[in-house]
């Protein structure tokens, strides 16, 4: 595997730790209710189509340089699961607008749940070398 492929990973696993645990919990803590949501509106989508940019760049080079199948399946499922992450957070945002806790419960968990996923996948990559 190329040494760019490797520190794409890191770079994917540093994004996803420093915005999940850095950035979301400190505007938390230092932001009023309506500012932090005004806020991580606009971050989170931004956060998610880094990630999948990342994943489609790591996938072309696992296909430049005749990766293993491993690392196809982990850009490509970062790929999938951050568009997936993308995509549902105009739903996320109507049920938090719509007061609708179960339906935003949900949603959330699956966003954290393939974040986490991408995250282990991307380490995993890291640890193999």
């Amino acid at each position: 595997m190329n040494t760019l492929n490797i520190f794409i990973s890191g770079l994917i696993s540093g994004v996803i730790i420093y915005q999940s645990f850095v950035v979301a919990s400190t505007v938390f803590k230092s932001l009023e209710l309506k500012h932090s949501s005004v806020f991580l509106r606009s971050i989170f989508p931004k956060f998610f189509m880094l990630i999948s940019i990342l994943g489609l760049i790591s996938l072309i080079l696992n296909i430049i340089y005749t990766a293993s199948f491993y690392q196809y399946i982990v850009s490509g499922l970062t790929l999938v699961l951050a568009i997936i992450c993308y995509v549902i957070i105009p739903a996320t945002n109507k049920a938090t607008d719509d007061n609708n806790k179960n339906k935003f419960r949900i949603l959330h968990t699956v966003s954290v749940v393939l974040t986490l996923v991408m995250l282990i996948l991307n380490i995993t990559i890291i640890a193999a070398n």
